[in-house]
C-alpha cells in the first residue's frame, strides 16, 4: 500500500531531466540509470518513514543528489519523527551495496557496473550529508537548531551556515574539479534554493504560527518566555520555538501569565493587532 501512494506522488524535476538527457546523448547510460535509481530508492525512504509515521505527503521530488519530500506545513511533527524521516534517505545507502553482488547474476552486471554501482552510492550519501540546505545535513542542522534557538532565527542561522558551507564546497571542486559541469549545476541550483528559501522565510514562519494556532494537542515541552511590558507582540512571537508550548510572563507583572496558543490565535483573528504585550487582554 505504501509503494503504490508513493509511487502516484513521485515528480522529476526539470533539472533531472536534463541531467539524464545529457547522460543518454554523452553515451553514459548506464551511469545515469543507476544514478536516477540510486536517487528514487534514496527518496522512497524518506517517503515511506513519513507515510508510515501517518504524514501528509503531497509529493516527492526527485533531484539528481536525492529529492524533496513536500509535507503539509499546517502540520506539527515530533523531532524524533522528522529525524527519522530525514535519516530514512541516506539510510538507504547503508544496505544499497549489498544489492549489488544480487545483480551481478545479469549478464550485463560486470566489475566495472559494481565499481561505479559503489563509487555514486558513496559519493551521493556523502553530498547528502553535507551541513548545507536543502541537503539531508542541512536539514539535520536545521532539526537540531530549532530545539535550542527560536524557530525563525533557527531558520536565518541554518540558511546563513548553508551559505558559507556551499562556497567553501565551491571553492574545493574549482581546486579539484574545475570542468564538472555536473556539479556545478547541482551548486547554482541549492544557491538558488537557498535565495528562494529565505525569500520566503516570513511566510514559512507564519505557516508555523498558523500551525501553533492550531494545535490539538499540547506539546511536552513547556518554555516560559520573560519579556518587557512595551514589547510589541509580533516580537513576542518571534521568540516561540517549534514543538513547545509557550508561557508568557511579562516583567513587572510575573503573575500574569498569556498561554502561546492562544496569543497566535488572537494574532491570526486581528485581536491583538498593534498591541504590546502589556496592553494583551485574553479572552
Amino acid at each position: 500500500m505504501i509503494n503504490f501512494l508513493i509511487s502516484k506522488k513521485i515528480r522529476i524535476h526539470p533539472l533531472f531531466w536534463l541531467v539524464i538527457a545529457a547522460g543518454i546523448v554523452t553515451g553514459r547510460f548506464w551511469e545515469t540509470a543507476i544514478a536516477f535509481t540510486l536517487v528514487l530508492i534514496h527518496e522512497c525512504g524518506h517517503a515511506a518513514a513519513a507515510l508510515y509515521f501517518g504524514w501528509h505527503l503531497t509529493s516527492i521530488e526527485l533531484l539528481p543528489f536525492g529529492g524533496v519530500a513536500k509535507i503539509d506545513e499546517e502540520e506539527e511533527h515530533s523531532f524524533k519523527q522528522e529525524c527519522l524521516v530525514v535519516l530514512a534517505g541516506p539510510l538507504q545507502h547503508v544496505w544499497l551495496p549489498l544489492l549489488s553482488p544480487v545483480l551481478s547474476a545479469l549478464p550485463f552486471w560486470n566489475g566495472t557496473m559494481h565499481q561505479l554501482f559503489i563509487d555514486q552510492n558513496n559519493a551521493l550519501l556523502f553530498f547528502n550529508m553535507l551541513p548545507i540546505w536543502p541537503l539531508d545535513g542541512g536539514r539535520l542542522l536545521h532539526l537540531f537548531l530549532q530545539k535550542n534557538v527560536p524557530f525563525k532565527p533557527a531558520y536565518e542561522k541554518v540558511l546563513l551556515f548553508s551559505l558559507v558551507s556551499l562556497i567553501l564546497f565551491s571553492l574545493i571542486i574549482l581546486y579539484f574539479f574545475p570542468f564538472s559541469a555536473n556539479l556545478w549545476v547541482v551548486i547554482l541550483f541549492i544557491l538558488v534554493s537557498l535565495y528562494n528559501e529565505r525569500r520566503i522565510l516570513s511566510f514559512r514562519f507564519l505557516r508555523f504560527l498558523l500551525a501553533v494556532s492550531r494545535r490539538k494537542r499540547p506539546c511536552s515541552k513547556v518554555r516560559t518566555l520573560m519579556v518587557q511590558p512595551d514589547m510589541p507582540i509580533p516580537a513576542v512571537l518571534l521568540k516561540f520555538y517549534k514543538n513547545s508550548e509557550h508561557r508568557i510572563k511579562v516583567e513587572g507583572n510575573i503573575r500574569k501569565t498569556i498561554d502561546g496558543k492562544a496569543l497566535a490565535t488572537a494574532y491570526f483573528s486581528g485581536l491583538s493587532a498593534g498591541t504590546t504585550i502589556d496592553e494583551y487582554v485574553p479572552e
